[in-house]
């Protein structure tokens, strides 16, 4: 077997081109995946005829004996996937109908982090107690990433000066590549005002880097954990119920429009996901309160004199 069939090797290679290519996330999730695979082979290299369907249920089972959730046992799954179709492409492993069916590639429904619209009402109007906390920055910052159709924080942190241009951002998402328009509207203008670098020669529109590759995502990590400790506090002292962080934001966009029934095809592609089934994972449910008033308003439309 040369070197070059072994699965291991060729996702080191990728791995690398990711990297080289500035796509850092990507690039973190695939290291991920194969320092778990090392892990599983004892640091054996593997090759991709040796990733059978009993193989791939044994890394499984081993990976929820690491504690680790479904979605995470999924994200290494379809990571592996994703290398296996690339080889299959490349002419390095034959491609085997239905190899990973046995197991889990989906997205299981986790609590949801959407804020109701009260709870974003607390936060827009906060108690003093909060402003007193040196936590008001980070009170914006949470309302800004909402008011830009739940902006992830990766994707405001990497905003260039340029991406804005009068009330109309323009910008590529880090995640997928895919391109979206944003019109800014005066509050959210406001808020980017105030939270805008002071750093005339920095090409970033805000202070999370400053940077560039590897060094730039490391002081995105950074702020983005700092954000996320931060959002702890500022729920906690502003009455909001559960654990706020950073993705709170989007998915409470995506939810409140849900409810204000704008159509699943409309909200995906304000949010740039690839499908609407992408979308339907960010959804709170609807509460018994909601759905009892739904059936009131349609017997009431449907028997009214």
């Amino acid at each position: 077997m040369k070197k070059k069939e072994h699965l291991t090797t060729y996702m080191d290679l990728i791995i690398q081109q990711l990297e080289a290519e500035g796509r850092l996330g990507t690039a973190h999730i695939y290291r991920s995946t194969l320092h778990r695979i090392l892990d599983f082979t004892r640091s054996q290299p593997l090759t991709f005829g040796e990733v059978t369907p009993l193989w791939l249920k044994a890394f499984q089972n081993y990976l929820l004996g690491r504690q680790l959730q479904w979605n995470s046992v999924s994200t290494y799954m379809r990571m592996l996937r994703a290398v296996y179709l690339r080889a299959v492409d490349a002419g390095m492993a034959v491609f085997r109908p239905r190899l990973f069916k046995g197991v889990y590639t989906g997205t299981r429904v986790t609590v949801k982090r959407a804020l109701s619209e009260n709870d974003l009402r607390k936060l827009n109007e906060p108690k003093p107690a909060v402003r007193e906390c040196s936590l008001e920055r980070t009170r914006m910052l949470f309302m800004l990433l909402f008011m830009l159709r739940g902006i992830p924080f990766v994707d405001i942190a990497y905003l260039r000066k340029c991406d804005l241009q009068d009330n109309v951002l323009m910008y590529r998402r880090r995640k997928t590549g895919s391109w979206l328009t944003v019109r800014v509207e005066p509050r959210a203008m406001s808020l980017i005002e105030q939270l805008k670098t002071p750093d005339e020669s920095s090409p970033y529109l805000f202070p999370f880097i400053n940077g560039t590759d590897a060094d730039a995502y490391r002081q995105y990590q950074s702020a983005l954990r700092s954000f996320n400790a931060r959002l702890k506090r500022l729920g906690a002292l502003a009455g909001v119920k559960g654990s706020l962080s950073s993705y709170c934001a989007r998915h409470s966009w995506a939810t409140i429009a849900n409810y204000h029934n704008y159509q699943q095809e409309l909200i995906c592609n304000a949010m740039g996901h690839s499908s609407v089934k992408v979308t339907e994972t960010y959804f709170k449910q609807h509460t018994d309160e909601r759905i009892g008033q739904m059936n009131k308003e349609i017997l009431s439309q449907v028997f009214r004199e």
